[in-house]
């Protein structure tokens, strides 16, 4: 699981979600919790990767967030 875990921790936020998705699906029943545990990420984040994986995600692959995503500039 180690090489998993090292190539996890490379990859930005969506492909984590994704790929922890992937992986959760993989391991069926108690999949999610399994791979919640072994990356430590939080179920609901490997649910929205399955929701994207699901609809094949509507941010364009070049963008990592939404429009207007992620923190707000201090003015």
């Amino acid at each position: 699981m180690t090489i998993k875990k090292d190539f996890f921790n490379h990859l930005d936020e969506r492909r984590k979600r994704q790929y922890a998705a992937t992986e959760a699906l993989s391991l069926g029943y108690g999949g999610q919790s399994a791979v919640h545990r072994a990356f430590g990420i939080s179920i609901a984040t490997i649910r929205k990767g399955l929701s994207e994986l699901k609809r094949k995600s509507e941010v364009p692959k070049e963008r990592i967030r939404k429009k207007g995503g992620g923190r707000k500039k201090n003015s």
